[in-house]
Formats: C-alpha cells, sequence, structure tokens
C-alpha cells in the first residue's frame, strides 16, 4: 500500500523522504492496465499519511487541499523525493519531484 522508504532528512520544519515506487504497489493493479500511472489521490493520500506519522497530524482533521498540481506522472518502479514542510500550525506543503521534474504539490490545510 506503500512505498518503500529508502531515507529520511529532516531539517527544522521540513521533513524529505527518499520513496522507492516499485511495480507491486497495490495502486497501479487496473489504473491503466497497459500504462499504469500512480493516481492523484494516491499521491495524497500518502502524503497525509506521512503527515500523520511524522508530524502528528491526524488526517481525519484535514479541512482543505489548496493550490493541488499534478505536472508529471509518476511510474511504477520510480524513485522520488517527497517534501514535507510545516508552514504554520495548521498549514502544510507537500511536494513530489525526481530526475523527471516536480511531479505534484498541494498544501494541506488542518483549520
Amino acid at each position: 500500500m506503500f512505498p518503500e522508504v529508502d531515507h529520511i532528512e529532516r531539517h527544522e520544519d521540513t521533513l524529505t523522504l527518499s520513496l522507492s515506487i516499485s511495480e507491486d504497489v497495490y495502486y497501479f493493479a487496473g489504473h491503466f492496465p497497459n500504462a499504469p500511472i500512480l493516481a492523484g489521490v494516491v499521491q495524497v493520500h500518502w502524503a497525509l499519511h506521512y503527515l500523520h506519522k511524522h508530524f502528528a497530524m491526524q488526517i481525519s482533521d484535514y479541512k482543505a487541499i489548496d493550490a493541488l498540481k499534478f505536472q508529471v506522472i509518476i511510474a511504477p518502479n520510480s524513485k522520488v523525493k517527497l517534501c514535507l514542510k510545516k508552514i504554520n500550525e495548521y498549514k502544510f506543503s507537500f511536494s513530489y519531484s525526481s530526475e523527471n521534474g516536480s511531479h505534484s504539490s498541494a498544501r494541506v490545510v488542518y483549520q
């Protein structure tokens, strides 16, 4: 259900996770059988999961996802970085990137 976390780097209010997203990840099954991609809703779900795990933000407490942008698809067997940044007590940003560019980004609002 989740990618393999290869490395975690934390600096003050920023956390960067290096992720290996294998072709065996559950979410690739059936999401375009001939050309699987990681759905945007999964990228948001993973960001919420890691905000909960590393910043103790409850997934059920988020109120909005602002400025959501998807730029480059994430294919099976990708290595990406997920950057989580605390903007203030109730707002965080996330972004996925790799050598292929910026995949997606948004802000998560909890209040």
